[in-house]
């Protein structure tokens, strides 16, 4: 039998006439990291406060390892929370900041001190004891306030957006460096943030939120591949939408119609043929030059290009109007992005396409 870590029913939050959660369950597996991702609003701090018991719910309950704790105070329930601006006193050393809730709970000098010691050696900032906040970057303030939640041993661990204030380098780091404390601890994250790659790299499973609502649960690939509805497929990674026809013409077979041609499916169904509108991710379509183009190419012409490194992104005007293609390539060392104006055929692979009510 699991156990659970996080158990919540009915779930909402309501601030006079405004919604900012509407009702639902959630269950949280022990020793994972879930993330809920969500744009700004959504309610996804909202939800994690009602974790830790700084909102109250309207209605709903929380348990924690099967216990209602609902009515309990912050202080009384096992969670700690890592803030967005870390909380950490400028007035005290390292070493004092992370000793700080041991010490409001009279724990013994001795045990402080081992405890710290552990705590500091997991961050890898036991040489730093000393030094006063002021003193660190970024990511090792970030570091501390990890060490300072995680030296209380609480069964879950509150994330909201502790990466958000860092450059793009030191979030990366950092985002391993989580994922490495988390196995050694064995604790349970649950992790906030709006940005889709922190969610897809770091998660055991993702809670997407929208408008106070679960959107959609599950892991990041299939998340990613096998989004449910439209909010989904635009907010989990890039993509392009396209709105089509289809019908099904067997019980395994159907024929999808798009303003740039018409593609045979195996293995797709909807409740009823009609309207869908069309997830199709960048690097599922493949640009071939425009002289080995064959019926099954789609033809266009290169809108514009962005080198980003380790991959190319094509916007390639095709038929229907001035229907926009994103297309992502993989660059080869020496070679030249294709310039705007340039005529390209378009290859697709139409069993990754995934289809939704319009």
């Amino acid at each position: 039998m699991t156990i659970h870590s996080i158990e919540l029913r009915g779930i909402s939050k309501s601030y006079g006439n405004l919604s900012a959660l509407s009702p639902l369950d959630l269950t949280i597996n022990k020793n994972e990291i879930l993330t809920l991702l969500g744009p700004s609003g959504c309610g996804k701090t909202t939800l994690m406060r009602i974790i830790a018991g700084f909102e109250t719910p309207t209605t709903g309950k929380v348990f924690i390892d099967g216990k209602d704790s609902t009515g309990l105070a912050p202080e009384r329930r096992p969670v700690n929370m890592v803030f967005q601006k870390y909380a950490l006193f400028p007035h005290l050393d390292v070493f004092d900041n992370v000793a700080f809730g041991l010490r409001l709970k009279k724990v013994p000098k001795e045990t402080i001190k081992a405890e710290v010691s552990k705590a500091l050696e997991l961050v890898q900032l036991e040489s730093y004891k000393n030094r006063w906040i002021t003193e660190l970057s970024g990511g090792q303030a970030q570091r501390v306030a990890l060490a300072r939640a995680l030296v209380n041993r609480p069964a879950v661990l509150l994330l909201d957006e502790p990466l958000a204030a860092l450059d793009l380098k030191i979030r990366h780091h950092m985002l391993n460096e989580i994922k490495r404390i988390h196995e050694e601890t064995s604790t349970t994250f649950v992790y906030v943030t709006h940005d889709q790659d922190e969610a897809m790299i770091l998660s055991d499973r993702v809670v997407l939120l929208n408008k106070g609502g679960i959107e959609q649960i599950g892991e990041p690939e299939n998340m990613y591949w096998k989004p449910k509805t439209l909010f989904a497929a635009k907010f989990f990674g890039d993509t392009n939408i396209i709105d089509g026809e289809y019908h099904q013409s067997s019980q395994d077979e159907g024929r999808l119609s798009l303003p740039f041609g018409s593609f045979v499916l195996n293995g797709h169904s909807l409740p009823k043929d009609g309207a869908v509108s069309v997830s199709i991710r960048p690097e599922t379509i493949s640009i071939v030059p425009s002289a080995d183009a064959t019926s099954s190419h789609c033809v266009g012409q290169v809108k514009d290009t962005s080198f980003i490194g380790n991959r190319v992104i094509y916007r390639v005007t095709v038929a229907g109007g001035t229907l926009d293609l994103k297309c992502q390539q993989l660059p080869t060392p020496g070679s030249h992005t294709l310039a705007p104006g340039t005529s390209v055929a378009l290859s697709m692979k139409p069993n990754s396409f995934v289809l939704m009510p319009a």
